[in-house]
């Protein structure tokens, strides 16, 4: 009970204060489903809440909605339901408020957003927030040891750091909250400053993969269900459900944020485990005052016996599992199967073609097996910004899948400390690759190129 009046005491003191939220899915793809659903549902979850809509700034492709592979168009459903009754179109919020679509989600709108830089985002929405306000961001996508994905770019921790710092120059925030749904996103908070009054919580620490929730069961034509229909695509992120269905059902006035992130924890684990970052004692605040005031669900919500068969699944392996379930449900149409089983295949190839590629970078330039994931980009961050820009440039670009093989980059800029000599090896290795004509470089990209 006392903690509860504590609660609500702190609740008061922000009886000034606007809520602001800039909420990204930072994805595109048909695979990436649950990105685009996760940003729908906080949005939803954000307006049913008390937020105004005129304070969240919305990035997002936007083309999973009207994919032809949806089998609901114009839908997004973030969690399984026995019956469309039930069933929770998150998609139906937000559509009309996305304020960033296609090609205009870049991090250089990212950060004007950010930084209300509306000059930069020629008069496009950006935040208004003032020294007395608090501000949520959440942000979704791929990753990999210090950087988040963007549809066709990467954004890195450094950029997001100077961001932050940009921000609080401006006073554009009190209290600032961000959660982060992606691989190794804990990276990209290990030099945030403890003293600017941001609080982040990062879905997998720095060396380990995020996962995919509710996911089709690999090998198998189960997976999970919204009213009769059997998804082939993963609904949502583990971390981003955990946090988002806690308050769908807690009246958030009652509950802190270190307390959501013990929920989170709960849930997450075996598969990562979330980290917190930056300002730890704002995890003492209310999670009303930057999500909304929580209860904000329907029927499906929480941990009420989802239908269907599903599982989780390894981020990197989203793709992969998809198209064997595809394969499996083809049975009884040849061609279909066919057709499926070829997109099987070249998954595969792809995968085994991107080990290959970056076991050869490693090896040509000579990385001790030993050598870890480097916790947070050296001092000088020029190795990383040159080395990344030479596997976009000269080596293919980064796919859903070797984004994990982005960690060599990272362990090499921090063994060899030269960019030149970083840049050097990778432009070497894929020179006679692209010569061999190695299936890394197929002719037609089969995934997003970061």
């Amino acid at each position: 009970m006392l903690a509860r009046l504590a609660l609500v005491a702190l609740h008061a003191l922000y009886a000034a204060a606007d809520t602001y939220a800039v909420l990204v899915a930072g994805s595109s793809g048909y695979e990436n489903y649950r990105h685009q659903a996760d940003v729908a549902h906080a949005y939803q979850i954000l307006t049913k809440g008390g937020v105004k809509a005129d304070n969240i700034v919305t990035m997002m492709y936007d083309d999973v909605a009207s994919d032809p592979k949806n089998p609901f168009p114009g839908q997004l459903f973030n969690k399984p339901a026995a019956t469309m009754a039930e069933a929770n179109d998150v998609y139906a919020s937000v559509k009309d408020h996305i304020d960033y679509k296609g090609n205009e989600v870049t991090p250089e709108n990212f950060v004007a957003v950010l930084t209300g830089d509306s000059n930069a985002t020629k008069g496009k929405k950006v935040l208004a927030s003032g020294p007395d306000d608090v501000v949520f961001v959440n942000f979704v996508d791929h990753g990999a040891p210090m950087f988040i994905g963007f549809p066709n770019d990467i954004f890195m921790a450094d950029n997001l750091t100077a961001t932050f710092k940009a921000m609080h120059e401006k006073k554009m925030y009190k209290h600032l909250v961000f959660y982060l749904e992606s691989c190794m996103s804990g990276g990209m908070f290990a030099k945030l400053p403890a003293n600017i009054n941001i609080y982040a919580l990062a879905a997998a620490p720095f060396w380990e993969s995020s996962w995919a929730q509710y996911c089709p069961v690999p090998g198998t034509k189960q997976g999970p269900k919204v009213g009769d229909v059997t998804f082939d695509t993963c609904l949502a992120d583990r971390f981003s459900a955990a946090w988002m269905e806690n308050a769908d059902v807690t009246n958030l006035r009652f509950e802190s944020l270190a307390a959501q992130y013990g929920v989170v924890v709960a849930k997450t684990l075996p598969n990562s485990l979330p980290t917190q970052h930056g300002a730890l004692l704002l995890g003492l605040e209310p999670a009303s005052v930057f999500e909304g005031t929580g209860r904000t669900a329907l029927k499906n919500a929480g941990d009420a016996g989802a239908p269907g068969t599903y599982t989780s699944v390894d981020s990197r392996d989203v793709k992969l599992t998809m198209e064997f379930s595809r394969y499996m449900k083809a049975e009884g149409d040849a061609a279909a199967r066919s057709a499926h089983a070829a997109s099987l295949i070249a998954e595969i190839q792809h995968r085994e073609a991107e080990d290959a590629k970056f076991a050869a970078i490693a090896r040509a330039l000579a990385l001790p097996e030993s050598l870890a994931v480097p916790e947070a980009e050296p001092e000088d961050v020029h190795c990383a910004h040159a080395a990344h820009k030479a596997v976009a440039t000269r080596c293919g670009g980064y796919s859903d899948y070797s984004l994990k093989h982005a960690a060599v980059i990272a362990k090499a800029c921090v063994h060899h400390h030269n960019a030149k000599k970083v840049v050097s090896g990778i432009e070497t290795v894929c020179a006679k690759l692209r010569a061999w004509a190695h299936p890394a470089y197929p002719p037609v990209p089969s995934a997003p190129q970061y």
